[in-house]
């Protein structure tokens, strides 16, 4: 499927929405990035987004990226070191996986929705909002 094929099925309004409801109760920062190309590694494609969104400009390091390659049928989720730290590659797995399982039924939404909602959850769970949080990151759905 084409990026542009992907992107006009996902409610972007509710995957928006459903950042910030996840950034509301955390410090930190969750994006969406949906990839044009086809990719041999999602994992490393979504390593090397992060760093051209300046997503390892965030306070605590707890950017979280969730990265989509339609054409690939890929999706992975790569986390600073500050959340990495807390979390570890088996929660980041269990969220890809719960992820491909609605992607394949093609619930492009659902999908992203619960990644960010688990994210959400771990992000509070670790770095709770203080009251000088900001949004560091815009909550838009990206795509290149």
């Amino acid at each position: 499927m084409k990026a542009n094929e992907f992107i006009s099925k996902l409610d972007e309004a509710r995957i928006v929405n459903a950042i910030a409801a996840a950034e509301a109760r955390s410090s930190g920062e969750i994006r969406v990035f949906v990839a044009h190309g086809a990719v041999d590694d999602a994992l490393a494609a979504a390593r090397n987004q992060f760093g051209r969104l300046g997503m390892t400009a965030t306070r605590e390091r707890n950017g979280v990226l969730i990265y989509i390659a339609p054409r690939s049928q890929q999706f992975a989720v790569w986390g600073d070191i500050g959340i990495h730290q807390k979390c570890g590659e088996s929660f980041w797995r269990e969220i890809v996986d719960a992820a491909m399982s609605h992607l394949r039924e093609g619930r492009f939404t659902d999908a992203v929705v619960e990644a960010v909602q688990r994210t959400g959850e771990v992000l509070a769970r670790h770095f709770p909002r203080q009251p000088d949080d900001r949004n560091e990151l815009p909550d838009s759905v990206v795509s290149g």
